[in-house]
C-alpha cells in the first residue's frame, strides 16, 4: 500500500442532481411529501489564475435563460462566466477600487432583465454590469471604507433583486442588518440590529427572495434562519447551533426551488438542508468526506447554492488537504 497526499488547497466545483419531487405545492404553513433522491453529475475548477480556474470560488448564479453561469471568484478578484456544462466562456474583473474592478467580489446576483449585481465586500458597494459583463452603475460607500451610515455598508457578504427589479435587498453583515434599496441604488429603508432576539442579526450572511417576495436570511453566527416581509416584518424563525436536524453550525448561502422550497448552505456540518418555506425540514444531503473520494459529500463545508430550472442544485465548495489512499 502506498500514500498520496494532495496538500495544496484546490476549489472545486459540484453538481448535484435532485429529481422531481412529488407534490411540490405548498401552503406558507404546511409541508408536502417529497420523494427525491440526489446524485453526483460532476464538478470544475481547481486552484489557479487561469480561465477556469479559482483563487477562491463562492458565489454564483444563472442567467434566466440558464445559457450562462455566473461565479464569484472572490480571491482572485474576478467573475468568470460558463456555459451549464462548466465550459469557460469568459471573465471580467481585477483587483482595485476603479469602476469594475474589485476587492473580494464575495457574490453574484442576475436579475430576471440579464442585469449582473456583484457585492463588492471588501470596497463596500455593488456593482452593477450588463451580460458581458460592462460596468453599467455603482452605489454604496464612494470611498471604498467601511460605514453604518443609512445607505452605506460595512462587509456587505450578498444582495438580492426581486423578479420585477424593482428592489434589490443587501446583507449589510458587519452592520447587522438589512437595507433595501431601488433598483437604481435610491435607499428605501433598512432594519435589523446586533444580537439574537426576533429581527436581530450576527453577521447576516445569504439572503434570497422567493415568488411572493419574501426575503429570507441566513443569520450566520445565530445559526438561524429568519424570514421577513418585503417591508422587512418578522414572520419566522427556524434553526439553532447543532448538527441535528434543522440545526445549523454557521449556515452560509440560502437558494430557493420551484414550489418556494428552501434550500441553506449548512457550512461547519458539510450539508445542504431543505425545508418548506415556513421551515418545516424536508430532507438533507451531503456529509463529511476527508478522503475526497465521496463526491456527494464535502471535504470542506459547502458555501454557496444555485438551483436551475430542472431543480438541479449547484455548489460551490472550497476543497482542501485532499488525501487518497490506494492499496
Amino acid at each position: 500500500m502506498f500514500f498520496i497526499a494532495i496538500l495544496a488547497t484546490s476549489m472545486v466545483f459540484l453538481i448535484v442532481s435532485s429529481s422531481t419531487a412529488l407534490g411540490s405545492n405548498q401552503n406558507d404553513t404546511v409541508g408536502d411529501s417529497i420523494q427525491q433522491t440526489y446524485t453526483f453529475v460532476k464538478k470544475w475548477g481547481s486552484e489557479g489564475t487561469g480561465d477556469g480556474e479559482f483563487q477562491r470560488i463562492h458565489d454564483l448564479d444563472f442567467d434566466p435563460l440558464e445559457k450562462r453561469l455566473y461565479v464569484s471568484d472572490r480571491d482572485g478578484n474576478r467573475i468568470q462566466v460558463f456555459d451549464k456544462n462548466g465550459t469557460f466562456l469568459f471573465k471580467w474583473g481585477s483587483k482595485g477600487t476603479a469602476n469594475g474592478q474589485f476587492t473580494i467580489p464575495y457574490s453574484v446576483d442576475v436579475d430576471s432583465q440579464d442585469n449582473v449585481w456583484v457585492t463588492d465586500r471588501g470596497n463596500h458597494r455593488i456593482q452593477k454590469f450588463d451580460k458581458d459583463g460592462n460596468f453599467l452603475f455603482k452605489f454604496g460607500n464612494p470611498d471604498t471604507h467601511p460605514s453604518s451610515a443609512t445607505g452605506k455598508f460595512d462587509n456587505p457578504r450578498q444582495a438580492a433583486v426581486d423578479k420585477d427589479v424593482k428592489f434589490i435587498y443587501v446583507a449589510d453583515s458587519k452592520n447587522n442588518r438589512i437595507q433595501k434599496f431601488y433598483s437604481n441604488g435610491t435607499f428605501v429603508k433598512k432594519w435589523g440590529k446586533f444580537g439574537s432576539h426576533i429581527g436581530e442579526f450576527h453577521n447576516p450572511e445569504g439572503i434570497a427572495i422567493d415568488s411572493k417576495f419574501f426575503v429570507y436570511v441566513t443569520d450566520k453566527l445565530n445559526n438561524r434562519v429568519q424570514k421577513f416581509s418585503p417591508d422587512g416584518t418578522f414572520i419566522r424563525q427556524w434553526g439553532k447551533s447543532g448538527s441535528g436536524i434543522g440545526e445549523f453550525q454557521g449556515p452560509k448561502g440560502i437558494a430557493i426551488e420551484s414550489g418556494d422550497f428552501i434550500l441553506v448552505a449548512d457550512w461547519f456540518n458539510h450539508r445542504i438542508q431543505k425545508f418548506t418555506n415556513s421551515g418545516d425540514f424536508i430532507r438533507e444531503w451531503g456529509g463529511v468526506d476527508t478522503s475526497g473520494l465521496d463526491l456527494t459529500k464535502f471535504v470542506q463545508g459547502p458555501e454557496v447554492i444555485a438551483i436551475d430550472s430542472n431543480d438541479n442544485n449547484y455548489v460551490t465548495n472550497k476543497m482542501a488537504g485532499f488525501q487518497m489512499d490506494i492499496k
